[in-house]
């Protein structure tokens, strides 16, 4: 009787473990929808297409994107925030965006509502200017602003993008009176720059590069210069004589689910990460695609990515709440 009981349990082990083991190779059994909270062009978008495109052939599913933009991406974190909690709706956003939502309404999300699977994408944060202003350093722009107060302006992607986040809060500390012109996401800053219809943008650096040849860089909000702009200085050591010092920035993308997603489907969540890793990693037709697109392919995995959206999180909360007191 006693090896009989044995026997049964050692069944009932085995069946669990395979209906386990199924339950992870049936996910997914449709579609995946990843939610972009910017409209398209933009880094985020970009940052989501990219992966789009691989996925299904690590997934055995397609993938489409959704975009819902508005709000500086409080309306795709509330759409997210809204879906299913089952693993089939990725966000794909960027912080400190995300940590701006927060900022002004605690009540969307926690910081901890997200699962991260990957952080691809860290991009500096960089100002430039028309070539049209003859703007060469942040000195020049500094110098012209006082002058002409009001006169100039810059074309923000919205209010919690990591460039106008920035770029606002060395005006401020500068005190300098500059026009903010909004737009819908940073493919249309891009062009706005581009077409002569503003003086000065910023961005992510990357996102910055394919308007080079009709811009200037004037500083690098981080603690050194980007290879991309010869010549290129930080923010800081241009400003050092004035006593004012702000915190180094980047747009940091990523991907993530909820974090139910996580607690509750633990398979669901190591395959969409084991989706992303050999993607990735794995996958020479996203690599190449990835760097002729200019779009960085960085596989940090889930707990470093979840440590540095954290504390970009926590440095920029307090920031950003109180500059919009």
């Amino acid at each position: 009787m006693k090896m009989k009981g044995l026997a049964f349990a050692a069944g009932v082990l085995l069946t669990a473990l395979a209906g386990a083991a199924a339950s992870a190779q049936e996910f997914p059994e449709k579609p995946v929808t990843i939610l972009v909270n910017y409209g398209a062009g933009g880094g985020v978008d970009m940052t989501a297409r990219s992966v789009q495109r691989f996925l299904p052939e690590a997934l055995g599913q397609p993938v489409q994107v959704e975009n819902y933009p508005g709000a500086g991406g409080k309306i795709g974190l509330i759409k997210f925030m809204e879906a299913p909690r089952d693993g089939y709706t990725i966000l794909t956003a960027f912080a400190p965006a995300t940590t701006y939502v927060r900022s002004q309404d605690p009540s969307i999300f926690e910081n901890d509502d997200l699962a991260i699977i990957n952080m691809q994408w860290s991009d500096e944060v960089v100002l430039v200017a028309s070539k049209d202003t003859g703007w060469n350093n942040l000195n020049d722009m500094i110098e012209a602003v006082r002058a002409e107060p009001g006169k100039f302006s810059f074309a923000s992607s919205g209010p919690g993008s990591a460039g106008p986040i920035m770029a606002k809060m060395l005006f401020e500390a500068l005190d300098l009176d500059v026009k903010i012109v909004p737009y819908a996401g940073g493919g249309k800053t891009r062009a706005a720059i581009k077409g002569g219809h503003v003086h000065m943008t910023a961005g992510g650096n990357s996102g910055m590069v394919p308007v080079s040849d009709s811009t200037n860089i004037l500083g690098v909000f981080w603690d050194k210069p980007v290879p991309e702009w010869p010549g290129s200085m930080t923010v800081n050591e241009q400003i050092a004589d004035t006593g004012v010092e702000l915190p180094t920035a980047a747009a940091f993308r990523f991907h993530a689910v909820h974090r139910e997603v996580k607690e509750n489907y633990p398979e669901r969540f190591e395959a969409l990460v084991e989706a992303f890793r050999k993607t990735t990693l794995e996958n020479e037709a996203f690599k190449e695609f990835a760097d002729g697109a200019s779009i960085r392919r960085e596989w940090n995995g889930p707990e470093a990515s979840q440590a540095m959206i954290d504390e970009v999180d926590a440095r920029f909360f307090d920031i950003l709440q109180a500059a919009t007191q």
